[in-house]
């Protein structure tokens, strides 16, 4: 049950119609407020490194643009009164999942970087809509209070979503699936053989893990499991050993018996438009399982960090855009340097030039794979080099390497297909 709000005076008619004018430009969502509210998210290093799961990083984001327009909302219909908590389902189900890693003070952090983040955003537009030193007092004064306490309401009941959560794990007696990987992940000594029996699969076979999800909020778990199942029969497995990992995560192992087709993963991805998925390297017995399973989640917190991130990816596709984007100045450095004016030009154009290379230079081979007529291909491959400003065969895997973290950096909904 919500606490009543304290009462507190009500400000005059000017500073009211002054409050209403800001929330105005705050409901429609200016895209400088929500990048620098975004940004927010990172204020620690240790935050940041939690955010670099997209499931919780998405619902975080969704979460800021819910809350402003609530509060904004509010103070147009009511300006400069308190304003009723509000947390989204998207909070309700982030606060569970942290709750249940033991990370529960993150949100706290969170709400306190977004409250100052708002707050700075909210006193420069002050500015620009009085210069009256009286009204811009009370101004300040009252919205300063408003945006406060509005913040520690909704703190108040995440806190208690969180107790509520924690009581629940300590009533219950049963040792999920979660737990007992949880337990096989942080490298503890185990019987093996028995941890296989109570997971209803082996840990000493030859293991594949991926990891699948969504950044939707209408995320369906049924989906989850049936692309998982998917791309668990696409290593010749049977069945897969799926962890429920958070509110729209699985975590999944498979036995492999036959090679691993990224192409034949890639296709089973085309029937579930919405969800992504990363994937390690096969390796076997315990430790494969384990190594398998880190791979595939930094695949993943790339997959999150990079805008072009395709749908599903491996470890062997990110291991280079890994190590080459850690400098994101001396990246971009790299991009303009090597590809020069083709790196601003249609996507399709870096796109075919970057199968090509792919494709060791193969003209038919490539036009087969981009599904694009021989001609065609040879007009855009011929314009791309024109657009080089170093020699194509001489830099060859400059080029490709360019390439590859341009498409890796730029968001598919640009992209010239």
């Amino acid at each position: 049950m919500n606490r009543p709000l304290s009462p507190w005076p009500r400000p005059c008619e000017a500073v009211r119609e002054l409050i209403r004018k800001g929330a105005e430009r705050a409901q429609a969502l200016p895209p400088e407020w929500v990048e620098r509210l975004n940004q927010a998210l990172f204020a620690s290093p240790e935050d940041a490194r939690l955010l670099e799961d997209p499931v919780i990083l998405a619902a975080c984001r969704r979460a800021n643009r819910a809350e402003l327009l609530h509060w904004a909302n509010a103070n147009m219909q009511r300006p400069g009164e308190p304003v009723e908590p509000y947390v989204s389902a998207d909070m309700v189900d982030t606060a569970r999942e942290l709750a249940h890693r033991g990370l529960s003070e993150l949100l706290m952090n969170v709400a306190r970087s977004t409250q100052n983040t708002a707050w700075e955003l909210w006193m420069k537009m002050a500015f620009g809509l009085t210069q009256d030193p009286a009204l811009l007092e009370e101004f300040l004064d009252v919205s300063s209070r408003s945006i406060s306490e509005f913040i520690d309401s909704n703190m108040r009941v995440i806190t208690q979503i969180i107790l509520e959560e924690k009581q629940a794990q300590a009533h219950d007696d049963h040792v999920d699936k979660r737990s007992l990987v949880s337990r096989l992940l942080d490298g503890r000594d185990i019987d093996t053989e028995q941890f296989g029996r109570r997971l209803g699969y082996s840990l000493a076979q030859k293991h594949l893990a991926y990891l699948v999800w969504s950044e939707t909020a209408e995320a369906q778990v049924g989906e989850l499991q049936d692309l998982a199942r998917a791309l668990a029969n696409l290593t010749g497995a049977t069945s897969a050993l799926i962890v429920f990992a958070g509110p729209a995560t699985l975590w999944a192992w498979s036995c492999v018996t036959k090679p691993v087709d990224l192409l034949s993963l890639q296709s089973a991805m085309a029937r579930f438009p919405t969800l992504r998925a990363a994937i390690g390297a096969p390796a076997s017995g315990l430790n494969g399982f384990r190594r398998s399973h880190l791979e595939a989640l930094t695949t993943q917190r790339l997959m999150g960090r990079l805008a072009g991130a395709p749908p599903l990816a491996s470890i062997d596709q990110v291991r280079m855009v890994s190590l080459m984007t850690q400098d994101a100045r001396a990246t971009r450095q790299f991009i303009l340097s090597t590809l020069g004016r083709l790196a601003s030009e249609p996507m399709v154009l870096q796109q075919s030039l970057h199968a090509f290379l792919a494709q060791g230079c193969n003209v038919t081979q490539t036009a087969e794979m981009l599904g694009t007529h021989r001609n065609t291909l040879l007009r855009r491959l011929e314009r791309a080099q024109d657009l080089l400003p170093i020699p194509f065969a001489e830099h060859r895997i400059q080029i490709a390497a360019a390439l590859e973290l341009l498409i890796w950096s730029t968001p598919q909904d640009e992209s010239e297909r």
